[in-house]
């Protein structure tokens, strides 16, 4: 659903009146006026070379827009090549920009070093330049847990074979559990194979399902950023079931409590929060409805504010995710919550991103 002449607001203040929020234009550069972050998260595409020339045709497009601030996330092994190019100094003669290009890490991990092989500390990104790190996101949260494993290992162990075998191994054994012995015997026993075989199906699909990132993993790495001094992007968002299941409010409550626990007033003031449908992003997926987003935003804001205050929920800049494409992002900024927007597929084609990150403007 889009709205007639939707207005575009590229530089704002927002208030809180009969307890809706609004709004209200601002002229660009006015201290304490909300500009909008378009962020493209590249995901795993682009090798460094190729992301620097994506860059270089995205920012001539954008030559002189300094009234919105942008982020680039490439992959791990891109950000020391895009920290080079986009030195503020380069970009200001070569673009005319201003302080408004962001390099943005897609993850990080919650220790500072150690035999933890695959990850990156944010001690490391901090090293290189980067400004800011997304945390939570839905890939990491959900969709990566299919590939992972651990369901299909589970379920291999809920045979009569297996169990069959683990049991005799235990009862050779001096001191062994009794409980799970009587518990071997009951599935491994011939009448009960059917139940075996139905719990084996539901452990995996469960099993695949949590094998993404916890809550309180995602705690770790806000607190250990912060610590690094990298400002946080924290996504949230549900799955197509808990939003079939009118669960979307309670889920997002709980992901936001656990994630800002360990985050201070000061701290929080200079987050993001991305707002991320896990159905509505992805090949084929259809963005949210603009009433959707709209309530969501408003809840996240108004949590924010039970926690922090009215003053830091007014300013604090929440994003949305999930398709969003050159047609219909003037309709989302036209949203009284939404500060701008995680961007997928889109950020990977110069014009698309380009004419994101120019919503609203004529030329």
């Amino acid at each position: 659903m889009k709205t007639a002449n939707p207005k575009a607001y590229r530089n704002y203040f927002r208030q809180r009146t009969a307890n809706q929020w609004h709004k209200i234009e601002a002229e660009a550069g006015i201290p304490g006026a909300i500009r909008p972050f378009l962020a493209g998260n590249w995901k795993m595409n682009m090798i460094p070379r190729s992301g620097v020339a994506l860059t270089a045709r995205i920012l001539d497009i954008c030559r002189d827009i300094k009234d919105v601030d942008i982020g680039l996330a490439p992959p791990f092994t891109g950000l020391s090549t895009l920290a080079d190019y986009i030195k503020p100094d380069f970009l200001r003669t070569e673009y005319g920009l201003g302080r408004n290009v962001f390099l943005l890490a897609q993850d990080t991990f919650f220790e500072s070093k150690g035999a933890f092989t695959g990850e990156i500390s944010p001690e490391m990104l901090a090293a290189i330049g980067v400004d800011r790190v997304i945390i939570g996101h839905s890939d990491r949260r959900a969709n990566l847990g299919k590939y992972y494993g651990f369901g299909s290992s589970v379920a291999r162990r809920l045979t009569g074979g297996f169990l069959s075998s683990q049991l005799k191994k235990l009862k050779e054994k001096d001191g062994a559990d009794a409980q799970v012995i009587a518990a071997l015997e009951h599935l491994s026993a011939k009448g009960n194979q059917d139940i075996l075989a139905g719990l084996a199906r539901f452990l995996e699909e469960e099993l695949r399902e949590r094998a993404g990132e916890s809550d309180e993993a995602i705690q770790l790495k806000i607190r250990a950023a912060l610590a690094q001094g990298l400002q946080v992007i924290l996504c949230c968002g549900e799955n197509r079931e808990a939003r079939d299941a009118n669960e979307t409010f309670n889920l997002l409550d709980r992901q936001l409590r656990m994630a800002l626990e360990v985050v201070s007033p000061r701290a929080v003031s200079e987050m993001i929060i991305a707002y991320e449908p896990v159905w509505a992003i992805g090949e084929g997926a259809k963005p949210a409805t603009l009433e959707q987003i709209s309530e969501v935003h408003d809840f996240i804001r108004n949590l924010i504010m039970d926690l922090y205050g009215e003053q830091i929920a007014s300013s604090i800049r929440i994003l949305y995710g999930g398709n969003v494409k050159p047609d219909n992002i003037v309709d989302i900024m036209n949203i009284a919550g939404v500060d701008g927007a995680l961007v997928g597929g889109a950020s990977l084609k110069a014009n698309d991103f380009a004419s994101i990150i120019r919503f609203g403007l004529n030329t």
